[in-house]
């Protein structure tokens, strides 16, 4: 059986690194962690858990410090965490499973699903795809300074679906991390870096940090150039989503139109477009949009996933609006279809007891 290595990097992660390293040790044969500077015990207790560790001087560069980390591995195969992830154990199992059979005659690279944000019930709401485990004498770097990925565009490659790892950040994680990527990107932006990936991350940094003015400018950047489809399906939606805040709904509207248009097989754009009248209570006009976002399920191949979209959200929100329209009946039964899943089930099973309290009794005259 072929050598599994762990390839990490991190920086003053000590409440965590025990956990991802534990997870990890379930199916990798070496534990390797790029330190880029910790100060509060990470390094000693990666090396109580078994790992490696080598240190990394911090260029506010990732791939670099990924690449180092890579360079210390000596596994023909290597997988990819960071301090926050979690391999559940249905997860390790696969990964343990898929390892064992793998040959480097057909395959360089495994893709799996990598699930980045939860819901109250610990269910995924946003999911992308990343390439997880990399074989060694492929000789694949990483790249980017910041939201670096793995350059896969010349390897073979095979989907791994089993293979899920959750980004489980904690707020305490988040804070102390708050302002680093806008940092580094607003950086490169200076520094005249104006590659598709730099300025669609940088949009996104703004968008998250509330300055939606600017994100908004950005996110017309970022569209005036070539990009990946669904990267521009996702900015499409971000730049109507941050020009509604400020309250240009117009503007708003034909942004997330111009999203639907570039792929109305995916739900995602048509919430975006359905919650701009929904917020002015405009319940008709926010109906079809919903009603749209309900059927438009295809699941894409690449890019980033709103998971609670292809689930019970289209649903949840289409029964609200169906309701305050008084179609009580088309109400109710769209409220059932979103409970399966919903954080917020206890609401709408109030809904639907109202939904049914406005029914016509089955015994009135005709």
């Amino acid at each position: 059986m072929a050598r599994v290595s762990l390839s990490m990097i991190v920086k003053d992660e000590a409440a965590s690194i025990a956990d991802v390293l534990a997870d990890a040790s379930a199916f990798c044969d070496e534990l390797v962690v790029a330190d880029t500077g910790s100060t509060d015990g990470t390094q000693e207790l990666a090396r109580a858990a078994g790992a490696r560790v080598v240190d990394v001087p911090w260029t506010d560069d990732f791939a670099a410090a990924r690449n180092a980390s890579l360079d210390a591995c000596t596994g023909e195969w290597i997988v990819w965490l960071d301090a926050d992830d979690r391999v559940p154990p249905a997860s390790q199992e696969a990964f343990t499973r898929v390892l064992a059979v793998l040959a480097d005659d057909d395959v360089d690279v495994l893709v799996s699903p990598y699930h980045c944000a939860f819901d109250d019930h610990g269910a995924p709401t946003f999911t992308t795809l990343r390439e997880r485990v990399l074989r060694r004498d492929a000789g694949l770097r990483w790249g980017g300074a910041i939201h670096e990925v793995v350059d896969i565009t010349s390897a073979r490659t095979r989907d791994e679906p089993e293979l899920v790892v959750e980004h489980r950040r904690t707020e305490a994680q988040a804070a102390q991390d708050e302002g680093r990527n806008l940092r580094i990107l607003e950086k490169l932006y200076a520094d005249g870096d104006r590659s598709p990936r730099t300025l669609y991350y940088r949009a996104n940094e703004l968008r998250d940090s509330a300055r939606h003015e600017e994100a908004a400018a950005a996110y017309t950047e970022v569209l005036a150039l070539d990009q990946p489809a669904w990267e521009r399906y996702f900015a499409l939606m971000s730049r109507a989503e941050c020009l509604q805040t400020l309250g240009r709904h117009a503007e708003a509207e034909a942004s997330a139109v111009l999203a639907v248009l570039l792929d109305p097989t995916r739900p995602e754009a048509w919430m975006v477009a359905g919650m701009i009248p929904y917020e002015r209570g405009d319940w008709a006009r926010a109906v079809p949009f919903f009603s749209a976002a309900s059927v438009a399920q295809a699941r894409p191949s690449g890019g980033f996933v709103r998971g609670r979209d292809y689930a019970w959200a289209p649903w949840d929100y289409l029964s609200v609006c169906l309701g305050n329209s008084g179609r009580h009946e088309e109400a109710l039964a769209a409220g059932v279809r979103s409970l399966r899943g919903n954080p917020q089930a206890d609401r709408v099973r109030e809904n639907i007891g109202w939904f049914v309290s406005q029914l016509p009794s089955s015994g009135a005259a005709d």
